[in-house]
C-alpha cells in the first residue's frame, strides 16, 4: 500500500521572468529565465535537433533515456488512474473486489415454547336425516335408444352434466362404440 503526497516533491524546472535577465533561483526554490528563454522553450515541439547533432546527442543521451523512461511510467499511470477512477474526479471511486463471505456464526440457543392456545368448543351433534326410499331395480343392460317406429338405434352411454347442457353418448348396439351424441339445455328448478 502506498501514500500520496499533498504536493509534489520537485519545483518546476523553470519559470518565465522579465525581458534579458540572467536564470536565478527565486525564494521559492524556482528557476526564473528571462522572457525570450522562457518563450522558446514554450513552442518547441520537435526533440528531433537533439537526435541529428551528434555532439547535443552525446552529450544528452542519458538524459534522453531518463526522461523517456520517465515519459512511459506517466503513461502508464495515467491508464491505471483511468481505468481505476475514470476519467472525472468528481464521482471517482475507488473500491476493490468484493471479498470472500465470513463464516456463519454459530446457531443461538432456542427460546422458550409458548403457551398453548385455548381449544374451541365442539358444537353440538346434528340429528341423522330420515333414510331415503329404496330405488327402483334396473336392468344391468344398457338402455335402448329407440326410433320413432320403434326400432333399436343405438344403447345410451355415458351421461355428461356440464353447466347447462346434458350430453348422452350413443353407442352402437353391436360394437359399443359412439356413433353419435345428443346435448339438449339441462332444466333448472
Amino acid at each position: 500500500m502506498a501514500n500520496i503526497n499533498d504536493d509534489i516533491r520537485g519545483k518546476k524546472l523553470y519559470k518565465e521572468g522579465s525581458e534579458g535577465q540572467d536564470a536565478v533561483k527565486d525564494v521559492n526554490g524556482e528557476i526564473v529565465i528571462s522572457k525570450e528563454k522562457a518563450k522558446e522553450l514554450d513552442v518547441l515541439n520537435d526533440i528531433s535537433e537533439l537526435f541529428n547533432d551528434d555532439g547535443i546527442y552525446q552529450a544528452n543521451k542519458f538524459l534522453l533515456k531518463q526522461v523517456e523512461d520517465l515519459r512511459q511510467d506517466v503513461e502508464e499511470l495515467h491508464a491505471f488512474i483511468k481505468d481505476a477512477f475514470g476519467k472525472d474526479s468528481s464521482t471517482a471511486a475507488s473500491r476493490g473486489e468484493k471479498g470472500d463471505a465470513g463464516n456463519t456464526g454459530p446457531q443461538g440457543p432456542q427460546g422458550p415454547q409458548g403457551p398453548q392456545g385455548a381449544t374451541g368448543a365442539i358444537g353440538p351433534q346434528g340429528v341423522q336425516g330420515p333414510a331415503g326410499a329404496d330405488g327402483a331395480d334396473g336392468s344391468s343392460g344398457r338402455l335402448e335408444v329407440l326410433g320413432c317406429k320403434g326400432q333399436l338405434i343405438g344403447l345410451l352411454g355415458k351421461m355428461v352434466v356440464c353447466g347447462e347442457t346434458v350430453r348422452y353418448e350413443i353407442l352402437d348396439p353391436k360394437s359399443g362404440k359412439q356413433i353419435d351424441t345428443l346435448t339438449i339445455p339441462r332444466i333448472l328448478k
